[in-house]
C-alpha cells in the first residue's frame, strides 16, 4: 500500500477560520469597492454640483434677460445647441479618478479692471451674496463669470478664461475636472469645511441665453472622503458589522460542530483501528452531517469485515493446521515404516495405500481452502435465474417447485457454486431426491437423507466440521456456501427435520 505523501497541509480549525476570516471580508470588500471608493464619492460631488449649477444658472439667465441690453456671448456648436434645447438634459459624472489627472491648485487668475457688461457689473455681486447662504447649507463654493470669464474672487475682479474647465463652458459645454488643494494658498471662495481630502472637484456651468453663452458658473467642493462616510454612517456599519460577526461565528461553529468533530472522531476511530485495536461497539455521539454519518457507518462496516476476516483467518489458520497435522503425521509415520528391511509387501502395499489417501485428503483441504477464497473475492453480481443454477450429482434428482422464472439475487457462478456443495452433501447423506423453492427472498433447500441431529446444527457451517472424516468429507461444502452468503447479506440456517435436512437461506 503506499503512503500519503507527507506535505504540509491546512487542519480543518484553520480552514475553519480563514472561512469565517473570508465571511467577514466579503461584506468590507464590497462596500470598499462599490460604494465606499473614492471615485464613487467624486462622482456624487460631481453630480451634486451640476445640479446646484443648473439651478444657479437658471436664476443667472432669469435675471440677465430681464435686464435690457445687446446680445452678447458667444454661439456654442450646432450640437451643443441642440443638447440644451431638448426638454431632458440629465447631467452625468465625467470624472473617473482613475484615469484622470489631478490639477494644480486653483490659481487667483488675471487682474481685471472693470467688467465690459453693465448688466454682469449689477448681477453678479447679487447672485455671490446668494450664493454665500445656500453655501452655508451646500459647503460649495461658487464663482460667478461672465461671457468673457471674467468674475470677483477674493483679491478683486479676476479672469478665470485660462482654466480648461471654463474654457468648455464658455463653448456651451460642462466642464468638470480634479484640482489639488493647497491650503498654504489661504481661503478663498471655494473654500469648504471639509479640509481632509487632497483634491477637490470643478464643475463649470454654462449659462445659455437663447443661443449664447453669457456666463459661467464655476462650484467646487471637496468631495465626501472614508472616514467622514464611516462616521456618519456608523450606526448601520456596526449593526452590518454584529451581524456579520455574529454570522461568521455561528458559521464557524457550525462547521466546528458539524465537521470537524466528527472528522477527528473518525480520525481517532481508524487511527486506533490501523493500531489493531477492536472496531467500535458504539457510535460517535454525533456525526453532524448525512454524508458523515454514512462515513461512519462505513467505517464500521469496514472496521466490522477487517476484524471478522482477521477472525476467520486466525480460525482457519488453526484449523488447517489441525487437519493438516493429521495426514501429515500419518505420512510421517508411513514414510518411516517404509524404511524397515523386515516390512512384508502386504504392510507396504497397505502403507503405501494410506500415504496416497492422506496426500488426496490434504490436496482436497488445499483445494477447498482455495475455492473459499477465490469465491470470497469474485465479483458479486445478480439477479440469476433459480434454473440456470441447477447442478447435476449423479443419483440426486433436484426438483423446483412452481420453477417459473424465479431470480435469486446471487449471481450465476455463486448459485451454483452453492447448490453445487448443498446437493453433494445431500447425495453423502443418502438423499435421492433435493427440492428448492423460492418465494419472497427466501430459498428452502430440502431432501429425503438421513437428516440433521440437533447437536450438529450448530456447527454445520464451521469450517472442517464433518460427520463423514471416515468416507473422505472435508467439512468446507457448507463452509464455502456461508462465505460466499455473507458477502450477499445472505444467512443460512438448518432444521431438523424426520425427512431429512432442510436448509433455508434468507436473502436481504
Amino acid at each position: 500500500m503506499r503512503r500519503i505523501h507527507r506535505k504540509w497541509r491546512p487542519r480543518m480549525a484553520l480552514v475553519v477560520a480563514m472561512v469565517c476570516c473570508a465571511l467577514v471580508s466579503i461584506p468590507l470588500a464590497a462596500m470598499l469597492t462599490v460604494r465606499l471608493t473614492s471615485s464613487q464619492f467624486v462622482r456624487e460631488t460631481e453630480l451634486a454640483l451640476m445640479q446646484q449649477g443648473a439651478i444657479y444658472a437658471e436664476i443667472y439667465r432669469s435675471r440677465f434677460e430681464a435686464a435690457e441690453g445687446l446680445s452678447l456671448g458667444s454661439i456654442p456648436e450646432k450640437e451643443v445647441l441642440e443638447f440644451w434645447a431638448g426638454d431632458l438634459r440629465p447631467a452625468r459624472a465625467r470624472i473617473n479618478l482613475r484615469s484622470d489627472p489631478v490639477l494644480p491648485p486653483m490659481p487667483a487668475g488675471e487682474q481685471v479692471e472693470t467688467l465690459t457688461d453693465p448688466r454682469h457689473q449689477t448681477l453678479l455681486p447679487a447672485l455671490i451674496d446668494i450664493a454665500r447662504e445656500a453655501g452655508k447649507s451646500t459647503l460649495a463654493g461658487v464663482i460667478f463669470l461672465d461671457h468673457l470669464g471674467h468674475g470677483t474672487g477674493e483679491a478683486g475682479l479676476r479672469s478665470l478664461a485660462g482654466l480648461p474647465e471654463v474654457q468648455a463652458a464658455l463653448a456651451g459645454n460642462i466642464g468638470t475636472v480634479l484640482r489639488a488643494r493647497d491650503d498654504s494658498h489661504g481661503r478663498h471662495p471655494l473654500t469648504s469645511l471639509s479640509r481632509d481630502t487632497g483634491y477637490r472637484v470643478f464643475v463649470a456651468y454654462p449659462v445659455l441665453s437663447g443661443s449664447r453663452v453669457i456666463g459661467v458658473v464655476l462650484l467646487s467642493r471637496t468631495p465626501l472622503n472614508l472616514s467622514k462616510f464611516l462616521f456618519r454612517e456608523r450606526d448601520a456599519l456596526i449593526i452590518m458589522a454584529l451581524f456579520t460577526l455574529t454570522g461568521a461565528a455561528l458559521t464557524g461553529y457550525l462547521l466546528l460542530r458539524l465537521m470537524s468533530r466528527p472528522v477527528r472522531g473518525l480520525r481517532d476511530e481508524a487511527r486506533a483501528i490501523a493500531e489493531g485495536g477492536k472496531p467500535p461497539s458504539q457510535p460517535l455521539a454525533h456525526y453532524g452531517m448525512h454524508e458523515l454519518a454514512e462515513l461512519g457507518q462505513s467505517m464500521q462496516s469496514m472496521a466490522g469485515t477487517l476484524h471478522s476476516r482477521s477472525r476467520e483467518i486466525a480460525t482457519y489458520t488453526d484449523h488447517v493446521t489441525h487437519e493438516l497435522k493429521s495426514p501429515v503425521t500419518s505420512i510421517t509415520g508411513a514414510a518411516e515404516l517404509l524404511e524397515e528391511p523386515a516390512l512384508s509387501p502386504e504392510d507396504r502395499r497397505r502403507l503405501l495405500d494410506n500415504i496416497r489417501t492422506e496426500a488426496a485428503r490434504m490436496n482436497t483441504l488445499l483445494t477447498r481452502l482455495r475455492e473459499m477464497t477465490q469465491l470470497r473475492q469474485a465479483v458479486k453480481s445478480g439477479p440469476g435465474r433459480l434454473l440456470d443454477m441447477l447442478p447435476e450429482i449423479d443419483g440426486l434428482a433436484i426438483r423446483v417447485d412452481d420453477p417459473g422464472n424465479a431470480l435469486l439475487p446471487l449471481s450465476q457462478e455463486h448459485g451454483q457454486v452453492i447448490l453445487a456443495h448443498m446437493a453433494q452433501n445431500a447425495r453423502a447423506h443418502g438423499a435421492n431426491v433435493l427440492t428448492l423453492a423460492y418465494a419472497d427472498g427466501l430459498l428452502r433447500v430440502s431432501d429425503d437423507g438421513t437428516g440433521l441431529s440437533e447437536s450438529d446444527i450448530p456447527r454445520l457451517a464451521d469450517p472442517f466440521f464433518t460427520t463423514r472424516r471416515e468416507e473422505g468429507g472435508t467439512g468446507m461444502g457448507l463452509a464455502i456456501v456461508t462465505a460466499v452468503l455473507d458477502s450477499y447479506g445472505a444467512a443460512l440456517t438448518a432444521a431438523a427435520s424426520p425427512h431429512g435436512a432442510v436448509f433455508e437461506i434468507r436473502f436481504p
